[in-house]
């Protein structure tokens, strides 16, 4: 378990995540219209979005750390490194996993890979999110 400080009106908050390094989660997803690539506008072909594809992954680290954030606390993506090796097409099933690889006090750091059913890759990521106090967060 890890704790992260954030300052309220000069005062030093702790925060308890209830995560740890390590822990890893496994989604299934079937391949929708509304993903696709001439769906979404950033192509003509009806293959899975690389933005939809992201969406994916960081849909996947959220559902992996949901049960270790603190009430009043959320993350915010921060950045995403991503290579898309091969096209999926609609109704196709992916897997997209996701590794929470390392804590550094409010940054959480992923690693994530999306699979087709045969389990080739269709796309590697590395993931940063922050841990943030929503009162805080959206007061700015």
């Amino acid at each position: 378990m890890f704790s992260l400080s954030n300052k309220i009106t000069g005062k030093q908050k702790m925060v308890q995540l209830l995560l740890n390094e390590g822990i890893q989660l496994t989604v299934e997803h079937v391949v929708e219209q509304a993903q696709l690539a001439a769906s979404i506008g950033t192509g003509q072909v009806n293959v899975l979005a690389t933005s939809a594809m992201i969406a994916i992954m960081e849909k996947t680290c959220v559902e992996l750390i949901a049960s270790g954030m603190p009430e009043g606390c959320d993350s915010v993506s921060a950045e995403m490194n991503v290579k898309h090796l091969n096209p999926v097409k609609e109704g196709d099933t992916i897997l997209c996993k996701a590794h929470l690889k390392f804590i550094d006090v409010n940054k959480l750091f992923f690693d994530v890979v999306v699979l087709d059913a045969h389990h080739n890759t269709i796309g590697i990521g590395a993931h940063e999110r922050f841990v943030v106090d929503l009162s805080q967060f959206m007061a700015k």
